[in-house]
Parts: C-alpha cells; sequence; structure tokens
C-alpha cells in the first residue's frame, strides 16, 4: 500500500465524519425547530381554553345539556325503552344530553316513547328555546304527548360551538 492510498483512505474518514456529523447537527434542528413550533401551539391550546368567553361557553355549554337530561329524566325513566325522532340534529343532541343513560328500544316496537325536540320555545322551561318532547305508543299518566321538566337555561339558539 502506498502513500496516495492511505491518504485517500484518510480522507473518506474525514469526510464520513463531517457527513455524519452535519446530518446529525440537521437532524437535531429539524427535532428543535418542531418541538419549539409544537410548544408554542400548546400553549395557544392552553389559553384558549383559559380564556374567559371560552369558560363561559363551557359552562353554558354544560347547562344546556345537563337541562336536557333532566327534562328527560322527567319523562322516562333509565329501564324504559325509546327511540329518536328522524332529525339528525334532534338525535344528535339528544345522544350528546342522555345517551350515557337511555335505553335504545330494539325493535322499535318496544319502544314506551319516541323523543324529540321542541325548538324556539319562549319562556320559562326551556333549555336556550328548547324543550324534550316525549309521544307515548300507549298513554302515560293519562297523557300521550308530554313536555319534559324541572330545568331550564334561559335564552335563545344552541349551545356555543366548541373552539377548534
Amino acid at each position: 500500500m502506498g502513500e496516495g492510498s492511505l491518504r485517500r483512505h484518510a480522507d473518506r474518514g474525514r469526510l464520513r465524519q463531517v457527513l455524519v456529523a452535519t446530518v446529525g447537527a440537521i437532524v437535531v434542528i429539524a427535532a428543535l425547530v418542531g418541538l419549539g413550533g409544537q410548544a408554542f401551539r400548546g400553549n395557544r391550546t392552553v389559553s384558549v381554553q383559559r380564556d374567559p368567553v371560552t369558560i363561559r361557553d363551557a359552562r353554558l355549554d354544560d347547562a344546556f345539556y345537563h337541562c336536557v337530561d333532566v327534562q328527560t329524566r322527567s319523562l322516562i325513566s333509565p329501564d324504559e325503552p325509546v327511540v329518536f325522532d328522524d332529525n339528525l340534529g334532534d338525535i344528535v343532541t339528544l345522544i350528546k344530553g342522555v345517551g350515557s343513560w337511555v335505553t335504545i328500544a330494539n325493535p322499535i316496537s318496544t319502544a314506551v316513547a319516541r323523543l324529540s325536540l321542541r325548538n324556539n320555545v319562549t319562556g320559562r322551561g326551556a333549555c336556550l328555546g328548547t324543550v324534550v318532547v316525549a309521544t307515548y305508543s300507549r298513554p302515560h299518566n293519562g297523557v300521550r304527548v308530554a313536555i319534559g321538566s324541572g330545568a331550564s337555561v334561559p335564552g335563545t339558539g344552541p349551545p356555543p360551538a366548541p373552539p377548534l
């Protein structure tokens, strides 16, 4: 082996060291930029969640769904199978309010009542202008259609949408 081949071999070794160090530095820089960006984004998320408007909206949202829950409990008990009205918006709202405890009828013919929502209701006894309505398959306590009671949230319209 000559002196030239040793020099070439040494140059390749230094080149590899420089290349490995450069790639390593690029990876570290990319990771730090990514972590810094995520930290900034996380800080913004926490700031939005602590904003007084977001807190007020979340409390109003909680009050609305609690109101729907109380009104539904005034109409049916957890062991009574029910069906929801065919309106998709009502179904979603009812599931969010009572989905954890209500029994869905299967088959539909076993339902004690059909639950729906009536919107644009003014006055006391409404949850932001909405009341829960039960239409019973057979008269229930002498009535065929009953409106939920026991809770209300003053105001109109649906609860505010949560921040994304």
